[in-house]
């Protein structure tokens, strides 16, 4: 069942980098993922679940590439910084960045359940961030993952780059 349930959510993520989260509701999800509303909830449960589900996927996707590109190597805040500007600086990340802001904007807005997402997701990538700074570094991952989705946020709203500084 995790087989089908993987492909699903695959599925499912694969439509909201694209289309964002917002207005997608469960019937227009599972036409997405070539299945009906009923199988969804049947494998899922609930609408919360899926999408908690296929962000999970995301997550897991982008963590492994930025591993693949960036390997084990542990930098200095301020490289580690830079790489990870200009990964995701990368056009292929910008629905990703852009799906990232929009969970954002409905946490803060306390949208059920995107506050709990948003948490997590930060989680995982303040956790992958302290994995790959020195361990005399470690205590400033939260602020080099704030000061990357600064930049970020900047990026996206055209503020142009040499507006932004480094840590």
């Amino acid at each position: 069942m995790t087989d089908k349930k993987d492909q699903l959510a695959g599925a499912v993520a694969s439509h909201l980098l694209v289309h964002g989260v917002t207005g997608q509701g469960i019937r227009a999800l599972a036409k997405a993922a070539g299945t009906s509303d009923r199988m969804l909830i049947y494998y899922f449960g609930s609408k919360e679940t899926l999408l908690r589900h296929s962000m999970d996927l995301i997550v897991q996707g982008l963590s492994d590439q930025l591993d693949a590109e960036l390997g084990n190597q542990q930098l200095p805040a301020d490289q580690l910084l830079g790489a990870l500007t200009i990964k995701c600086h990368q056009p292929a990340w910008r629905p990703v960045i852009a799906l990232w802001f929009e969970l954002v904007g409905l946490a803060v807005r306390e949208v059920p359940p995107f506050r709990l997402i948003t948490h997590n997701i930060a989680g995982v990538f303040i956790k992958w961030i302290e994995e790959h700074l020195p361990a005399s570094q470690r205590s400033e991952a939260a602020d080099l993952f704030a000061h990357l989705e600064g930049r970020l946020m900047l990026s996206l709203l055209g503020v142009e780059e040499n507006h932004v500084r480094t840590l």
